[in-house]
């Protein structure tokens, strides 16, 4: 696995010397906003605990970009969701009398990408681009459980309890977008996380590599605009 990523940064980072030497356009737009939606992976440190947590969801984001030169920009997104279940279920004791379960679970997030892009190729196809993203995420949530079981309609245990997580990855992964038109972008990005909390790659919550390294891939489209 540590191939692959060794691998992956040779892909972004190798190209660019020979690119940049493409002539870049005079006029092109400043600002550009867009809208995306994918799996976002992460896997947490916990407050106060050498354990660790994994998050896989589904999110929108919406971002917001400007462009330093016609390859190089620099984007802020915001990525929040709300998920909300119950869990539980009814028997008996050994006693044989009746048991029920049950329990609710709600919680928000919210993810804060902060990355730079820099286009290694540009229209290598038609309109096609290829751009390298990196930067850092900033990951908060806030989560509330509340669990109840009785025992023969007597309640014998109650609980509630409250987790909220902070955590700062960094990011590095490739994009392509497809330009139609001056204004309209569609894009796909594949981003690489990796927790900054010390310890956290030894907790690697099931990722399949013994960095902790997560990932997300999501589609798009993007609007750019302010040409000067």
């Amino acid at each position: 696995m540590r191939h692959l990523y060794l691998l992956l940064l040779n892909l972004i980072i190798g190209p660019l010397g020979v690119l940049a030497q493409e002539p870049e356009p005079v006029v092109f737009p400043r600002w550009y906003v867009g809208l995306q939606y994918g799996r976002q992976d992460f896997l947490l440190a916990l407050k106060n605990s050498a354990e660790s947590a994994r998050t896989n969801t589904r999110r929108p984001q919406v971002t917001v970009g400007y462009q330093i030169k016609p390859r190089l920009a620099v984007q802020l997104g915001m990525a929040p969701v709300t998920q909300s279940f119950t869990f539980g279920g009814s028997g008996t004791n050994p006693a044989g009398q009746p048991v029920s379960e049950i329990g609710s679970s709600k919680g928000r997030s919210l993810a804060i990408p902060v990355l730079a892009r820099y286009t290694l190729a540009a229209k290598p196809w038609k309109n096609l681009r290829i751009d390298a993203s990196a930067g850092g995420v900033l990951f908060w949530s806030h989560s509330q459980t509340e669990f109840t079981r009785t025992d023969n309609g007597v309640v014998t245990s109650r609980y509630e309890t409250t987790t909220d997580i902070m955590n700062a990855f960094m990011a590095l992964g490739p994009s392509a977008r497809y330009e139609f038109g001056r204004h309209v972008d569609v894009l796909a990005d594949w981003l690489f996380y990796k927790n900054l909390r010390r310890g956290t790659a030894t907790q690697v919550g099931g990722t399949g590599n013994s960095l902790g390294i997560t990932n997300s891939l999501s589609l798009g489209v993007r609007y750019r605009f302010g040409y000067r």
